[in-house]
């Protein structure tokens, strides 16, 4: 074969075989594949178009050098951790949040011209919902968040739903997972729990108190009339023997005094007072047991009358 035509063959060859890379690349350039849990729409990075249909999952043609601008078909969590926010006192919180949102497939469009793609657009409903939570934290004082905790939840969530739906998106499974309040709080409100737990244990221990002083207080009565009753019955008998004795001497005296008389008159004897009492103390030292020195007058004399 003469030089000049193999050099043709050979040029033919090498352009059908670049025709046929090429086409090869036009091809693999023009397929792009989405998976079940993905949506897109087709952007032509050559005449840099948009395209506003949206694909679903499978192997899709499109433009030589397209690509896909990938959404997730299912939701996806968004989550605060140690998330500080302001109470309607003014006291920092701290929560836990947790929710899933998707885009809204119909307008997913509308979301990439506003936010260019899927990580722009979850950062603007990130700072979003930290706006939302820092809204619904601010109609609560810090009693609130422990005594209406589903109330603060139920408030969140309807925020969230109205904010992010004005921005395309859909959110469901809220959950606050975590309410922290300042130590000093905490460490107050378990000092008041405790005051009133005590306060609980006095108004139960109350009544049995009370049964236990008022039973004492009738022993003690009982006692107290225990001891006038007999403090009474000894009186009574003491003033009972001190007058048997008071009558005893008063008795003894008299019977004395009556004898005395009859001595008198029967020995017709006249004492003076003087007299009787010397008379009767000569008796006195006479029937003495030891000897008695004492200076006394002379006894009385007799007085001898005349018939």
């Amino acid at each position: 074969m003469p030089t000049a035509s193999r050099t043709v063959c050979i040029i033919v060859i090498a352009v059908l075989a670049a025709l046929v890379i090429m086409s090869i690349c036009l091809i693999a350039t023009s397929l792009k594949k989405l998976k079940s849990a993905e949506v897109g729409l087709k952007y032509n990075t050559i005449w840099k178009n948009l395209d506003n249909k949206v694909y679903t999952e499978g192997l899709h043609a499109g433009p030589p050098g397209f690509t896909f601008i990938i959404f997730p078909n299912t939701y996806t969590t968004l989550t605060y951790s140690k998330l500080r926010c302001l109470n309607k006192d003014g006291v920092p919180i701290r929560l836990d949040i947790t929710f899933q949102f998707k885009a809204k497939q119909s307008q997913i469009y509308d979301i990439i011209m506003d936010f260019r793609d899927f990580d722009g657009y979850k950062q603007v409903l990130t700072n979003s919902g930290q706006a939302v939570v820092h809204e619904a934290c601010s109609h609560y004082n810090t009693s609130q968040f422990q005594s209406e905790r589903g109330n603060f939840q139920s408030t969140l969530s309807r925020i969230l739903r109205e904010r992010f739906d004005k921005l395309s998106a859909d959110i469901t499974d809220l959950q606050v997972n975590n309410i922290e309040r300042p130590s000093e709080y905490e460490a107050a409100i378990r000092s008041k729990e405790r005051a009133r737990e005590d306060i609980e244990v006095a108004k139960n221990e109350r009544p049995r108190l009370l049964t236990e002083a008022n039973t004492k207080k009738r022993e003690a009565e009982s006692e107290a009339q225990i001891i006038l009753d007999k403090a009474e019955s000894d009186a009574r008998i003491m003033q009972n023997k001190a007058k048997a004795e008071a009558e005893a001497i008063l008795t003894q005296y008299r019977t004395e005094a009556e004898a005395y008389t009859n001595v008198i008159s029967a020995n017709g004897l006249n004492f003076s007072p003087e007299g009787f009492i010397s008379y009767l103390g000569v008796r006195v030292i006479a029937s003495a047991k030891n000897p008695v020195y004492i200076g006394l007058e002379s006894p009385a004399k007799t007085s001898y009358k005349t018939p």
